[in-house]
């Protein structure tokens, strides 16, 4: 399984704080925007799918192309716009 979190903003769209993932045919982060379907709003494939949002995967930031490891924990978080 993999364990998805929504933060900031992101949360509120999702209207869950998280969700959990068969692994299935997951092998990049990016490939959770499919998975994603069945357990959040449409709204929210679209706000990520610019691939703008920021993603953690076990604690440690990563790229949209980052691998999935088994029983990956992955964070989403709004873009940071510093001030």
């Amino acid at each position: 399984m993999i364990k998805v979190l929504f933060f900031a903003h992101l949360r509120d769209v999702a209207g869950v704080n998280q969700v959990q993932l068969p692994v299935g045919e997951m092998v990049r982060v990016r490939d959770l925007l499919d998975g994603l379907g069945p357990y959040v709003p449409d709204s929210l494939i679209e706000v990520l799918r610019d691939e703008s949002a920021m993603v953690s995967v076990n604690h440690k930031y990563a790229g949209w192309d980052a691998l999935l490891p088994d029983d990956a924990e992955v964070g989403i978080l709004p873009p940071v716009s510093g001030g």
